[in-house]
């Protein structure tokens, strides 16, 4: 397989009526985890044994940094006002808008302030609800 790969600029958008936070984003990416609940093997007075096993299942979460804009309509004005509030997101992560992720996120007010001087930014990291669905393009033949 050749190789394939592609700079990160595309869209990220937040809500059922899309606030276009693109422009305010220095970094974003959709995180999954996988997450293993063990069983032990079950040794029975007869000498059987019930075998381990593993119980798997993933959760997901949007992350990434934004310049804060303190505006209002903002991105932190949007999740000051939609706090705690599951809302629909995109991301597209080039520019051919061919390829994306999609799904809800839970938001969390974005940090107000930072370090003096400078631009002040704002960490986050949203859980996603569910399972986001990815789109990716269609393969060149």
């Amino acid at each position: 397989m050749p190789i394939k790969s592609y700079k990160l600029k595309g869209t990220l958008t937040l809500g059922a009526t899309p606030l276009d936070v693109s422009c305010q984003v220095t970094s974003v990416s959709v995180n999954p985890t996988e997450n293993v609940d063990t069983e032990d093997a079950v040794h029975v007075l007869c000498g059987e044994v019930l075998p381990a096993s593993d119980t798997v299942d993933y959760t997901y979460t949007l992350s990434g940094t934004v310049l804060q804009d303190l505006s209002t309509g903002g991105v932190v004005d949007y999740t000051w006002d939609n706090a705690g509030i599951e809302v629909e997101f995109e991301f597209v992560p080039d520019d051919t808008g061919a390829d994306k992720v999609a799904g809800n996120v839970r938001v969390i007010p974005l940090t107000i302030g930072g370090e003096v001087p400078g631009r002040p930014t704002s960490d986050f990291e949203w859980a996603i609800i569910g399972t986001p669905v990815f789109t990716p393009s269609v393969a060149a033949p």
